[in-house]
C-alpha cells in the first residue's frame, strides 16, 4: 500500500488523531509525513484541525458537529468524565472529581472544556454545580465505532451499577 493510502487508512481508524501520534504508529519520519499530509489536504481528502501546538486530522467522512467528541475521547479525563456521565443521569462536581480519580483542578479545567464544546450541560442548585450529557446517543455512538474498548468497561459499569440496587 502506497503511504499516502496507508496514512489516510490510519486517519480513519484514528479521527482526530495527532501529528505526532501518526508519525509514531506509521514510523514515518517528519518530513515524508508532512510532505504526504500536506498532499492530502491539498487534494482536500482529509480534514485538518490546527491549534497552537497541535494538529488533528479527521477523514471527510466524520460529521462535523461529532468532531469535539471525537476530540474528547482521545484525552484520558474528558473520556472519563464522558464514561461517568454515560453511566448516570446526573453528577455533582465534587462526587465527579472523586469517582473519575482527578485532582479537582484537572477535573474542572477539563469539565468546563467539554461545556464550552456544548458536549456536557451544566446546572447550579443550591450552591452545587451539576452536570449531565444530553447526547448520549452520540457519545455512545461514536465510542462503540472508534473506541470499542471502552464500551465493554461503560457496560461492566453500568452493569455493577444495576446489580448493586
Amino acid at each position: 500500500m502506497a503511504r499516502p493510502e496507508l496514512i489516510l487508512k490510519t486517519i480513519e481508524k484514528n479521527p482526530g488523531i495527532r501529528y505526532c501520534e501518526i508519525m509514531g504508529e506509521l514510523g514515518l519520519k517528519n518530513g515524508t509525513l508532512s510532505h504526504h499530509l500536506q498532499k492530502l489536504e491539498e487534494q482536500s481528502v482529509l480534514r485538518v484541525e490546527r491549534t497552537p501546538r497541535v494538529a488533528r486530522f479527521y477523514p471527510l467522512s466524520v460529521n462535523t458537529a461529532e468532531i469535539p467528541i471525537i476530540k474528547r475521547l482521545r484525552q484520558e479525563t474528558p473520556r472519563r468524565i464522558l464514561r461517568l456521565l454515560l453511566d448516570v443521569d446526573e453528577v455533582n462536581f465534587s462526587e465527579m472529581f472523586l469517582r473519575i480519580k482527578r485532582s479537582p483542578g484537572t477535573t474542572s479545567r477539563y469539565v468546563t472544556e467539554l461545556v464550552d464544546d456544548g458536549i456536557v450541560k451544566d446546572r447550579f442548585e443550591n450552591g452545587k454545580r451539576f452536570f449531565s450529557l444530553p447526547e448520549k446517543y452520540t457519545v455512545n455512538k461514536l465510542i462503540s465505532k472508534y473506541h470499542p474498548d471502552l464500551m465493554d468497561k461503560t457496560t461492566d459499569n453500568y452493569s455493577d451499577v444495576i446489580e448493586s440496587l
